[in-house]
C-alpha cells in the first residue's frame, strides 16, 4: 500500500511513479469508497505540488474509473499567491481543465485579528475550510477533494494528541460536522516522497506564496521530530497510518459510557 523514500532513489521514469501513485489513489479510493456514479467533485487548487498532483490523478482516472464522475477544479486566492494565473495556464494546456479561481480576502482578515506571536496557519484553514464548504453547498457539488497526503494525516494525529488532548487525524473520507459536506482526501495512501517525485515530471513550478510560516510552527516541530524518528526506523509512518484503522479500543482510557462501548 505505502512505499518508502528508499524505493523510489533509483527510479527516474515518470511512467514508474505515475503508475504508482495512480494504484495508490485508486485503492485509498476503493477502500474508502470516496467516489460514486455521478459525483460532482470540487478540487481545492491551492496551486502547491500536492494539489496540483491530486487534479493531475483525478483528471487522468477519470478515463479508466468503473464510475463517471465530473472533476471541477477551484483555487481560493488568499491574497498570498503572487503567480497563480501560471498555474491556471498550465492546467488549460496539460489538463485541458479550467481552474475557477475565487476571491476570499483572507490575507486582509489575518492581518486585522490574527495575533502576530502565534501562527495564522490554524485560523486561516478555518476560513478557507468554511468558504469551500458554502460553495460546495452553494453550486450542488457532491465531494470536495483535498490534496492531503499520508505525512499530513500522521503529523495531524500528533497535533491533535500533544496540543488538544484528543486521539484524531484526517479521515480519507468523511462527512464535515454540519452533515452537509463530504470531504475526500484521495492521495491518503501516498506518502510525500511519492507526491514530490512524480510532481517533477508535470512540468510546472509550484505557485509562489507570500505567507511566512513562523520557524516555530508546530505542524513543523511535528515533522522535525518524524524525520529524526525515521532515521532509526523507516517504516514508521507505514506504522502509524496502519495504527490510525487499528484501534484497540479496550486499552484506551475511557469512561463510563464510552467505556462500556467497549465489551
Amino acid at each position: 500500500m505505502i512505499c518508502d523514500k528508499e524505493h523510489y532513489v533509483n527510479h527516474n521514469s515518470r511512467r514508474y511513479f505515475e503508475k504508482q501513485l495512480r494504484k495508490k489513489v485508486g485503492t485509498a479510493i476503493h477502500d474508502y469508497e470516496m467516489i460514486r456514479q455521478g459525483d460532482r467533485i470540487l478540487v481545492a487548487v491551492s496551486g502547491g505540488k500536492d494539489s496540483l498532483v491530486l487534479l493531475k490523478v483525478l483528471i487522468d482516472l477519470q478515463k479508466s474509473a468503473p464510475v463517471e464522475y465530473e472533476v471541477f477544479p477551484v483555487h481560493l486566492s488568499t491574497g498570498f499567491e503572487e503567480d497563480f494565473p501560471r498555474i491556471a495556464d498550465w492546467a488549460r494546456r496539460a489538463l485541458g481543465t479550467e481552474v475557477r479561481v475565487v476571491d476570499t480576502g483572507i490575507s486582509g482578515v489575518l492581518a486585522r485579528v490574527s495575533d502576530p506571536e502565534k501562527s495564522p496557519c490554524a485560523l486561516c484553514s478555518r476560513l478557507r475550510r468554511g468558504r469551500l464548504y458554502s460553495l460546495a453547498r452553494e453550486e450542488g457539488f457532491s465531494s470536495i477533494a483535498l490534496g492531503h497526503h499520508l505525512d499530513d494525516i500522521i503529523e495531524t494525529f500528533f497535533l491533535r494528541c500533544f496540543y488538544t488532548g484528543q486521539i484524531g487525524a484526517m479521515a480519507p473520507a468523511r462527512v464535515s460536522n454540519d452533515g452537509r459536506n463530504r470531504v475526500i482526501r484521495p492521495l491518503a495512501y501516498c506518502k510525500l516522497t511519492l507526491v514530490e517525485a512524480y510532481f517533477r515530471f508535470l512540468d510546472v513550478a509550484p505557485v509562489s506564496n507570500t505567507c511566512v510560516i513562523r520557524p516555530d510552527s508546530k505542524r513543523e516541530q511535528i515533522r522535525e521530530y518524524l524525520r529524526i524518528l525515521e532515521k532509526d526506523n523507516p517504516k514508521m509512518k507505514n506504522s502509524i497510518f496502519a495504527s490510525l484503522g487499528n484501534i484497540d479500543m479496550k486499552s484506551l482510557c475511557l469512561k463510563g459510557d464510552r467505556r462500556a462501548h467497549t465489551h
